[in-house]
Order: structure tokens, then sequence, then C-alpha cells
């Protein structure tokens, strides 16, 4: 079975009812569908083959989820692009996923295209914007949307085919494509139906969370295949957001914890919106405290439910319930810490050093086995074997199972920071911050922070006879790396703590930071 066929079914079922609406318009199923076929045909009609790869630099918009449904029906895979990553970035994703193609959003993000290094695969690229100019090497949407057929009769390809590579930065310093197929998003589809009250057909799902992370892209997907309507915004605006929830008739929406405090701290007039529409919110990439829960419930007065899951698992694996929620308020808050327990289809185990199975309570690495898996890292075998064992997918997380089965995080077994429900992987920063001509030797950490959970603090050792500060290091960062994976905040030591071997030793850098917290993660 192929997940396009849930939407080619809604488009024959319900094919008025809105499928995608954005600021710019809206969609219904027929249209989503038969617009969904042109760009497929015209994908084909450019010469490119089943299993090519589409690459695609954009924010939100009513074109970001056609592309992504139009590679599926082509039998091609769409690889997803975070805009925010520094040209060098984007350079290295097109040049290992080997794209035969690159779509971008708008001329802003043309601008960051353009200065990408010339990619010997790439050999093709369109706007979404603009008029068709054929003298150009780069056209425009309309040559797909208004130059082919809404035919959607294929030749037929095997359903094991990878529809998204998405990357993920990892502790090498480069990122990895994750390779997701059409069984690992049937299944998270299945799997996620057992949320109660989930968003279904005539539904609105609000999406503000990025398609170019699983989270947003998984959960839209999903919505579509129930029949919802995605209400898909360029970017996240607290005000926009609210004005869209009391508009509505029924909706549900995803968020980041930082995301509800935004709401609840610089919306105006919060009290005066009616947010009765407004049925659940599902958030994660990190807990929620106590205290914005209760203000949240008290705003909004609908369900919460915490998803726990990575780009390697497709989508959420691990629920904490809206029911765990309200155990939570009743006087059980510890279970505001936990993760979860595992939904339909997925497993968990926590194992220690030794290999052995922790008892309840004992701390060890999380291991997932899930229907919604990865099919493994692109042309990295070695690396998908490390990370994927006897099915086991090994997350990198420290925690301990209790006794009801709820997984609590107490720390991470690799560097990885999350900061505001983005991934910072400190080998990537430091690889940037080497760059430094004054930097001998760096060590980057997660340290507290009020707003964003985490934030990387970068512990700088001087080369003899230089100097540099903050200011100086941000500016050189930029250049280098996505401004949300620049630290803002800079020590200098004489030396940094290291093992015999040479190791340094995070773990006492990060002591200091983190002494008076209950964990070791934000």
């Amino acid at each position: 079975m192929f997940i396009h066929e849930m939407i080619e079914f809604n488009a024959r079922e319900y094919g008025d009812n809105t499928a995608i609406r954005s600021l710019n318009g809206a969609m219904s199923y027929a249209e989503f569908d038969q617009h969904c076929n042109r760009l497929a045909n015209g994908l084909v009609a450019r010469g490119l083959k089943p299993g090519s790869r589409i690459a695609l630099l954009s924010k939100n918009n009513l074109n970001y989820l056609q592309l992504v449904f139009a590679c599926m029906k082509a039998g091609m895979t769409i690889v997803p692009m975070n805009y925010r990553l520094a040209p060098a970035e984007l350079n290295y994703i097109l040049d290992d996923s080997e794209a035969e193609m690159l779509i971008v959003g708008d001329a802003e993000l043309r601008e960051a295209a353009d200065r990408c290094a010339d990619i010997s695969s790439l050999t093709q690229r369109y706007t979404m914007e603009g008029d068709l100019d054929p003298a150009e090497d780069t056209i425009s949407w309309a040559a797909f949307d208004t130059l082919f057929s809404d035919d959607a009769n294929r030749p037929p390809r095997p359903s094991e085919q990878n529809v998204i590579q998405m990357y993920t930065s990892g502790t090498t310093g480069y990122p990895k494509g994750v390779l997701i197929g059409h069984e690992q998003l049937l299944n998270a589809f299945v799997m996620t139906s057992h949320i109660p009250e989930r968003c279904q057909v005539g539904h609105l799902g609000i999406m503000p969370l990025p398609l170019f992370h699983v989270a947003g892209l998984a959960a839209s997907v999903v919505w579509l295949c129930s029949g919802a309507t995605v209400d898909v915004m360029d970017d996240f605006n607290p005000v926009q957001l609210v004005e869209s929830i009391a508009s509505s008739s029924s909706c549900d929406t995803v968020l980041v914890p930082a995301m509800i405090q935004a709401i609840l701290a610089f919306v105006p007039d919060l009290d005066k919106y009616d947010f009765s529409p407004l049925k659940r919110i599902t958030y994660g990439a990190s807990p929620i405290s106590l205290p914005i829960l209760e203000k949240a419930i008290a705003v909004f007065n609908c369900d919460f439910v915490q998803g726990f899951g990575m780009t390697e698992l497709s989508c959420m694996v691990l629920c904490l319930q809206a029911a765990d929620h309200r155990r939570a308020l009743k006087g059980e808050a510890q279970l505001l810490r936990s993760c979860g327990r595992p939904l339909p289809g997925a497993e968990l185990k926590v194992v220690k050093d030794n290999g052995e199975e922790a008892a309840p309570g004992e701390t060890g690495e999380l291991l997932i086995r899930s229907a919604t898996t990865m099919t493994g890292y692109w042309k990295l075998p070695e690396k998908t074997a490390e990370t994927i064992v006897d099915g086991w997918l090994h997350t990198g997380d420290a925690g301990y199972v209790d006794e009801e089965g709820f997984f609590y995080i107490r720390d991470r077994v690799k560097d990885m920071i999350v900061s505001g429900g983005e991934n910072i992987y400190p080998a990537e920063v430091e690889n940037a911050l080497f760059g430094h001509p004054a930097i001998q030797d760096v060590a980057v950490i997660a340290v507290p922070d009020k707003k964003f959970g985490e934030a990387a603090l970068a512990i700088c050792v001087l080369k003899p006879d230089t100097s540099t500060n903050d200011e100086e290091l941000i500016a050189f960062c930029r250049d280098h790396l996505a401004g949300y994976k620049t630290p803002r905040q800079y020590a200098f030591v004489d030396e940094l703590p290291r093992n015999p071997s040479g190791k340094v030793l995070k773990r006492v850098l990060r002591e200091p930071y983190w002494e008076d917290a209950e964990r070791q993660v934000g």
C-alpha cells in the first residue's frame, strides 16, 4: 500500500472538503490530488526517474505538501532542507543526497541557494515564485502546475521505496540522511490513531512547526490521510495562531513548549479569545514544566498530549496521554517529567552499560523497536548497523522506566543539545569554532535556559598571544552555522578537563551549571 492512496481516497470521498489552507489561499482534496498528479507528471517529464532525489528549500506554504505527495506518486524521494542552515550546510546536503533537482520557496531563499557551490548531480532548479522563463536555468512552479496533465496512471513500483530523506545532524559533525518509506508513514498513521480524539474528517489541524522537521511533516501527513484540513503557517506567529484557533469550529495544533510559553507571554488580551474550538495541544521536543502547563490549561482548557520521537523513528512513538496530564494536575506532578509510554507498534527497553536490561528505576540507554523505524541512513551502512541492532534503535537518551512503564529521561548518552525544539550537535559547532584563528581548543555543552530549556555554551581555550570576545565569535559562527546553532554564551579557560585517553570530560564541564537541576536536560 502507498501512503498517497489515502489522499486519493479522500479526494474521491471528500473532494469538496478543504485539504490545505494558508494565508495565501486554500485547496480542496480534489484540487490537492489533481495538483499533486500534475506535479508528479511534470517531474517525470523533466527526465527524473523513480528513486531520484528532489531537494526542497522552502518555508511552509500551500505548495510544500503538494510536492511531498507528488514525489510519492512519481516514486521519487523528497529531501526537505532546513532553510535556516548556512550555505555550507545546505551545500553538504545537496551534495550528499545526490539531488537532481532543487526547488526553492521564494526569492529570499533563492539567494541562499545560489550561494551553494555547483553540485554535479544537480541539473535542474525551480522556484515557487515568478513567471515561466525557459531562457533561465531556474524556472517557475507554473512549469509544473499548468503544463502537465493530472493523469494519475503511472507505472507500478515497489511499496518499500523510500519517500523522504530527512537530514539530521550527528555527533561526527556531518548531517546524516534518514530514509523513511511508505511503510513507516503508514505505520505512523495507524500508531497515532490510538490517541483518543485524533484529528479526523472535517477537523482542522494548525501546523506552525516547520515541515522540514519530522514532527511537522509527519503530523501533516497523518492529518491529510485522516481527511482533516491542514492550516500551514509559514512561520510561528503567536497572535496569528490564537486567531486561527478562535475562528475555527474544531481544531488541534502541534507545538513545542517554547511556543506555548510565547503565546502565554506575548499575545495581548489572551483572556478575551474563545478557545473552545481547541480540542488538543500536542507538544514535544522537550518536557513542559508544571507551572506552564497549569497556566496553559487554565487559558486553553483543552487536552494536552506529549509525544516523544526522533527523525529516525519517523513520528512519535512514546506518548504521555491527556489522561496522564490530568493525573499530574491531581497530585502526580512527576508524570510531567516523563515522555510517556509506547504507542501500539512500539516497544521500549532500557539497557545498562553491560548490555543487561535495567530494572524499573535503574538508569540506562533507551532502546526503541518500532514499526516506524527508518530504513537506514543514506549511504552509511556502518552507522545504520551501529544505530539499529537486532531491530532495536539506540536513541542515545539515558533514563529509566518506572513500575507503570513510563519512561523518564535523565541525561543523554550523546551530547545533543535541544534548544527550543531544535537539535544542536556540539561536534558541529566545535568544528566551526576550530576554524577561528584564536581558538586552540573548544567544547560545547548544554546549559539551562529559562526560555528554550537548554542553550549552547562554548568553553574555549585560546591560542597564546591571541584574544577574542563573545561578539566576534558569534559573528564568526553566523558565517558557518545556522543562527539557532550559534552559541550566544562563551567561557574562556586555560585548559579543558580530559580523561587519560584525551576525551573531553563534558560531564565535568556541565556539573556547575546543572547542580541545582533535577536532571541533566532542560
